[in-house]
């Protein structure tokens, strides 16, 4: 086991001890107490707005979606972070709210995560492209649109030929 894994592993749990101690030996251990237990509502509750702010995501611009995304991500991050017992935890995502910093970890961990994905043929970052299918393809291809060439009637449903057009 790495050096990083224990520490993590043993550490975390001593911190969050040690936090516990020191925060019950100022208010008493009944108000430390309450105080773990009121992270669980207060979580939920910073979750709870980061999914109504989610789904803000489709009535919002295309220049604002991405920023809204992320401020909705990092509340999600930092409720459940507080929804985790322990003071350590409830610190760490009372800091994240923090605008300036939330923003500063989220860009850090997106370069991270995206320096570590793994490139597949046929994926990019927007999903299936579909290219190695390319040269199997006859005809246009318009993405979504199934083009039946035996169809005799273009026109079933009694419809104009062709686009609307202005008569005078």
């Amino acid at each position: 086991m790495k050096f990083g894994t224990r520490l993590i592993l043993f550490g975390y749990p001593l911190v969050e001890i040690l936090l516990l101690w020191w925060v019950a030996s100022f208010t008493g251990w009944g108000i430390a107490i309450l105080l773990i237990i009121a992270g669980f509502p207060a979580g939920a509750a910073l979750m709870r707005n980061a999914a109504a702010k989610a789904t803000l995501i489709s009535t919002t611009p295309d220049t604002e979606k991405p920023k809204v995304a992320r401020s909705a991500a990092l509340m999600f991050g930092s409720g459940m972070l507080i929804m985790i017992p322990g003071f350590a935890t409830d610190l760490i995502g009372v800091i994240l709210l923090i605008p300036p910093i939330g923003n500063r970890v989220v860009r850090a961990l997106s370069s991270w995560i995206g320096l570590r994905m793994v490139s597949m043929p046929g994926f990019s970052n927007a999903g299936f492209t579909g290219s190695q299918f390319a040269s199997y393809v006859d005809g246009e291809v318009i993405r979504g649109v199934v083009i039946n060439d035996e169809d005799v009637d273009p026109h079933e449903n009694g419809g104009p030929e062709g686009p609307p057009r202005i008569t005078n």
